[in-house]
């Protein structure tokens, strides 16, 4: 029997699975590091780190992020 452990696997057994979430919303700027949205009228600066897929249109633009709900409750308050 082989044991398979790595640090995602020891952090979600520490701090509990993530849910996570599509957000709909407009890019406004992006770097290298993070993105600048306009959700429900606010602009929100989220770290690309955080971002777990980017949903994007025809022509390139971002429409949707899928973020887990624990770093979204945290920036979005």
């Amino acid at each position: 029997m082989m044991l398979w452990f790595n640090l995602k696997f020891i952090l979600n057994r520490l701090y509990g699975f993530y849910d996570y979430i599509w957000i709909d919303c407009t890019l406004i700027r992006e770097t290298k590091k993070a993105i600048l949205i306009d959700f429900d009228g606010r602009k929100i600066w989220l770290p690309k780190a955080w971002i777990v897929r980017m949903k994007r249109d025809r022509s390139g633009y971002i429409t949707g992020i899928k973020i887990s709900q624990y770093n979204w409750a945290k920036k979005a308050q």
